[in-house]
């Protein structure tokens, strides 16, 4: 009895200890983003500036080619920092309906008290995010709107040195801009969604859902 009673003191600890990680995860996330979407907001207002006092010359061409480039980079560790703190989180989901799981043992006929379930797989965590059971939609994830924003700001780049470092006409820039913006978008995405079902994929679920995928 002595034992049953340290693991639980145990596990309470790690259940706290995990809800804490999974807190510091989101703060960190809405703080990264929030600096990249301040950094996009700020460009675009020098961008403005810029131009009223040069107009579309090589003053502005040189500032927004050097910028720009920048911002995307920032972007791109924005956004991989972002993936990885949604597969930590998605982690710690697992590992606390692992506890709930014997939490709902130790309850016995009162197991149905836990409202959020006890399955430690992919498909129980979903579901007590109310997510779909079946499988993660990677473009409505936080992450996402990172990589479309930042895919933006890369093709204006691309459109912009075409436009002025190789004399390309509006149209082509145009649609070399947008086509280099959804290709990085859908890159960064596709990597998001791979990263994130590799990291679930660690874990071999003890208490796995009825159809685990």
């Amino acid at each position: 009895m002595d034992g049953n009673q340290q693991l639980l003191t145990a596990l309470s600890t790690e259940h706290f200890t995990l809800q804490g990680a999974r807190s510091q995860t989101m703060n960190e996330s809405s703080a990264r983003a929030s600096l990249y979407v301040f950094s996009v907001s700020s460009v675009l207002i020098a961008l403005g500036f810029i131009g009223q006092v040069s107009e579309i010359g090589d003053l502005f061409n040189t500032f927004a080619l050097t910028v720009l480039p920048t911002l995307y980079v920032l972007g791109v560790a924005t956004f991989v920092r972002l993936v990885e703190c949604a597969a930590e989180d998605f982690r710690y989901g697992m590992a606390i309906n692992r506890i709930r799981g014997y939490y709902e043992e130790i309850a016995g006929d009162r197991a149905d008290l836990f409202l959020l379930s006890g399955k430690d797989d992919a498909s129980g965590v979903r579901e007590n995010m109310g997510m779909p059971r079946g499988g993660r939609v990677p473009v409505f994830a936080f992450s996402s709107a990172i990589a479309v924003i930042n895919g933006v700001v890369g093709g204006a780049a691309v459109a912009l040195a075409l436009g002025a470092l190789a004399g390309a006409s509006l149209g082509v820039a145009a649609i070399a801009g947008g086509a280099a913006a959804i290709a990085s978008a859908v890159s960064w995405i596709r990597y998001s969604d791979a990263v994130f079902n590799e990291r679930a994929a660690d874990v071999r679920p003890l208490s796995p859902s009825a159809r685990c995928r």
